[in-house]
């Protein structure tokens, strides 16, 4: 690192759009079959600090743009004792924006998404769980699957790639609809509940497969079709289901930046009272199909870094910039969008790692006008499902698994947090 760099496309939106209830910052979790060593996760966290300098960075605030400056302060471990989600305050965390969290048997990383996306920080999981059961006295072989603190920071990882695959081109633009959006009662202590439900992922593939869908799309599509079977269906509004999905663009575009890196892609659809569950799969698989292609994902990226390019942009000042971030966020961001889904896919480890970990939890932040998020995330078979949410009412969440238990005949184990239960 030059002490500081730029930061990347994606990183540019969040510091303007960040408040008490749309944090940007989401959680990344190891679920280990043992408790928690803290003096060995401590050390891990040591060992990989310089093999991650993405991550050990300071927000700073310029004339023009924010951008990212050294920081070489110690990253200090924590007991995680407050919900998932929850702003990070730099100021009491050695200027950092990430936190490593422990608790019982749970390792959590927290990223303010200006950082890094899914991809970035699974890579600094993996790292972090390796170098912990170093520490623990176990003998792993890392097989090429981890990034070792002894290799060095290879250019390649700090590369922002939304320049490096921007390519100028015609796109044709859609002024879309508000979408329908998921109203319900705050918790009295403000804070979010997760729920998780742990699912065999070959058993979830194969019944995708039997519909002619991915997993993603069919569980867009049960997404939907909750939402429209407990809030739509007995409501006089029908305003179309926005499901956001951030794509991983690494997928189209190689690329090994452990920055930002994705696109965003809405899949909506109007649910008719005689639509079935099937009819919808197509539809929503035919969409992701289309949106998830090359050409859309390339005009995605030109959208995004056109703006940042334009001249009449650069010397506009950095409040003004983030006014104008922020309005645009609220009236074309969140009110085009009822839910958030985001599949970080299956987590590859060293086949000796597999016997340590349980589940990987994927934590989606809400915000103030989508209040539940739902993440996916995939390691050694078992699938997880995580709906994190603001409100009270639960009635989506359980229609989706009671869903996915007695009409999709799967093995469904849920867990929670129980925020908001007792108060």
């Amino acid at each position: 690192m030059n002490k500081w760099y730029k930061l990347d496309n994606a990183a540019k939106l969040f510091p303007s759009v960040t408040n008490t209830k749309n944090t940007s910052v989401y959680r990344i979790s190891a679920v280990l079959k043992d408790r928690i060593d803290a003096d060995a996760l401590q050390k891990a966290a040591d060992t990989v600090f310089d093999r991650f300098p993405m991550f050990t960075v300071k927000l700073r605030k310029g004339v023009f743009w924010n951008y990212l400056d050294e920081n070489t302060e110690k990253i200090v471990i924590e007991e995680d004792e407050q919900y998932p989600c929850r702003d990070i305050d730099p100021n009491t965390n050695n200027g950092y924006l990430f936190k490593v969290l422990y608790y019982q048997n749970r390792v959590s990383i927290e990223v303010f998404h200006s950082l890094t996306d899914g991809n970035g920080t699974i890579e600094f999981l993996k790292s972090l769980l390796y170098y912990y059961l170093i520490y623990l006295g176990e003998n792993i072989d890392p097989e090429g699957k981890i990034l070792l603190a002894d290799t060095g920071v290879d250019v390649l990882d700090m590369e922002d790639s939304f320049r490096r695959y921007y390519q100028d081109c015609y796109v044709e633009r859609v002024i879309a609809s508000k979408s329908y959006h998921v109203k319900g009662t705050r918790f009295e202590h403000f804070g979010n509940n997760v729920v998780h439900g742990v699912v065999s992922a070959s058993a979830l593939n194969a019944l995708a497969k039997q519909k002619g869908c991915t997993i993603t799309a069919y569980l867009t599509t049960l997404l939907i079709y909750s939402i429209y079977q407990t809030r739509i269906k007995f409501s006089e509004q029908n305003a179309p289901v926005v499901i956001s999905i951030p794509a991983n663009l690494r997928k189209a575009f190689p690329s090994r930046t452990l920055r930002n890196f994705f696109g965003v892609v809405n899949i909506g659809i109007k649910v008719t009272e005689d639509a079935s569950f099937d009819e919808l799969i197509i539809r929503v698989n035919e969409m992701l199909k289309q949106k998830t292609g090359k050409e859309n994902l390339q005009n995605i990226i030109y959208n995004n870094v056109a703006l940042e390019r334009n001249k009449a942009t650069l010397f506009i000042p950095l409040f003004l910039k983030s006014w104008f971030v922020d309005f645009g966020f609220r009236t074309l961001g969140e009110s085009r969008r009822t839910m958030t889904l985001s599949n970080v896919g299956n987590i590859i480890l060293p086949q000796q790692m597999y016997n340590y970990i349980d589940v990987i939890e994927a934590v989606v932040y809400p915000s103030n006008k989508s209040p539940v998020s739902c993440g996916v995330c995939t390691v050694n078979d078992k699938l997880t499902i995580t709906f994190t949410r603001s409100i009270v009412e639960a009635d989506i969440l359980q229609y989706f698994f009671s869903y996915l238990a007695a009409q999709a005949g799967l093995d469904v184990r849920v867990y929670s947090n129980d925020w908001g239960r007792n108060g």
